[in-house]
């Protein structure tokens, strides 16, 4: 039986490592924790800068979609196994 769901893109997969970066280059840049958690980061980010902010969560919704659907795969690989 053929998995329903489609695999993430090479341009996805792409989308997930910049996004990672940019996340990682923000901490830097503002001098946080690395540990930080994402409801702190995200607080940080509004009360600095609400362009930055925007693009921070529109970015963070994309990454969430291919994972949701990565966890997805994975899940039912297991399945057909």
């Amino acid at each position: 039986m053929k998995n329903p769901v489609p695999e993430p893109s090479t341009n996805q997969i792409r989308e997930v490592l910049k996004f990672s970066q940019f996340r990682f280059k923000l901490i830097e840049f503002l001098q946080l924790p690395f540990d930080i958690g994402e409801p702190a980061l995200r607080e940080v980010l509004e009360r600095t800068s609400c362009g930055v902010y925007s693009n921070y969560l529109a970015r963070a919704v994309r990454v969430d979609e291919v994972l949701k659907s990565e966890d997805t795969l994975e899940m039912g690989d297991s399945a057909f196994n």
